[in-house]
């Protein structure tokens, strides 16, 4: 485990991590976006379909008209 107690914690307290990273870790190549570079930081550069509004990449136009959907339909009902 990692000791991760430290001064701002209040007096008596102290938290441990017991937790072991795994030696591999598979990613879906669905999950996987970028290219390295700091303006890719989040961009399936991959995709084939671009929202007409954004930078977003999707490999569908389902996902890609969900996102325009939620995320920049005027239309769309937003609760507060």
């Amino acid at each position: 485990g990692i000791d991760i107690s430290h001064s701002q914690t209040r007096p008596g307290a102290r938290a441990i991590i017991n937790a072991e990273m795994p030696e591999t870790m598979e990613i879906a190549a669905a999950a996987k976006s970028g290219d390295g570079t700091v303006g890719n930081v989040g961009i399936k550069v991959d995709a084939s379909f671009p929202c007409p509004e954004c930078r977003q990449k999707f490999d569908s136009e389902k996902a890609k008209q969900l996102h325009w959907k939620f995320i920049h339909d005027p239309n769309r009902h937003q609760e507060d």
